[in-house]
């Protein structure tokens, strides 16, 4: 549950027209239902009162935004979870009511996916963007460094999710001898094929984190069994804990310390 409680800065984050809109739309048949608005909208009816059919639905939707809310990685996904099926719902139940209401509340979502897209991570990172074979080239040279690489495809609403935990490990873990690094496999879809990851459209390897110690891959979330990826929910605290990145973290700084050590005896 702590997860998905905000602090109160954090909550600067929601004050722009995306959240804003997808609030009023989430929103929009409670509230028209059970308004003096009600009279403007299902003037049609007259009925001002939530049915028993409609109930079912919302009670439906409940569930199934604590149910999704479960594989959340920061409340920011789970409010995106909320907004996605509400608006469904919402959909349904306008449409249930009048079909020029569904209409219009369909070109008013449709409006606001292109007026009010959602908005991409801008904070923070301290995060290394490879291009085609770079990561592959990084990675022959065994040079002590251990890679942490989320591949990822620009296009896929899970991993624009997890963009904030990824910035908030790189800063929080990086070193100079423990980096993190991304590649878009949408933009290189070659080194999906060179790093075992399903970049189709369907696939649920997107996003993947993988961690490389002297070029070789020692651990990587979500796994693959059975040609199936396993859930994984990319939390800060599950991707510390699944991916062991605190005693990496550990053994780098010593190893760092030995290193300069070593570095002042020589001189």
């Amino acid at each position: 549950v702590g997860m998905i409680i905000p602090r109160i800065e954090e909550l600067k984050q929601i004050l722009n027209g995306h959240y804003i809109i997808n609030i009023l739309l989430s929103l929009a048949f409670i509230v028209t239902r059970g308004t003096f608005l009600c009279s403007h909208v299902f003037w049609f009816s007259q009925i001002c009162e939530i049915d028993s059919r409609e109930r079912e639905i919302l009670m439906f939707l409940a569930v199934i935004i604590v149910w999704k809310g479960r594989r959340a990685s920061n409340w920011l996904h789970y409010l995106s979870t909320v907004f996605m099926f509400s608006k469904l719902a919402n959909l349904i139940l306008f449409f249930r009511a009048d079909l020029i209401l569904g209409a219009i509340y369909s070109v008013l979502l449709l409006l606001q996916m292109v007026v009010f897209p959602e908005p991409v991570y801008n904070g923070p990172e301290n995060v290394t963007y490879f291009q085609g074979q770079e990561l592959f080239e990084e990675l022959t040279k065994k040079n002590g460094t251990t890679w942490i690489i989320e591949f990822y495809a620009s296009w896929s609403p899970e991993c624009r999710h997890i963009a904030p935990v990824f910035a908030k490990l790189s800063e929080k873990l990086s070193l100079p001898n423990m980096k993190f690094g991304k590649l878009d496999l949408g933009r290189w879809p070659n080194e999906a094929s060179r790093f075992y990851v399903n970049n189709a459209a369907t696939s649920r390897q997107l996003p993947t984190i993988a961690v490389f110690q002297e070029g070789k891959e020692v651990v990587r979330r979500p796994v693959v069994k059975n040609q199936r990826a396993v859930p994984f929910v990319f939390s800060e605290e599950n991707c510390i804990r699944e991916l062991g990145l605190w005693e990496m973290h550990s053994k780098a700084k010593d190893a760092k310390k030995k290193s300069g050590s070593g570095d002042k005896k020589k001189n």
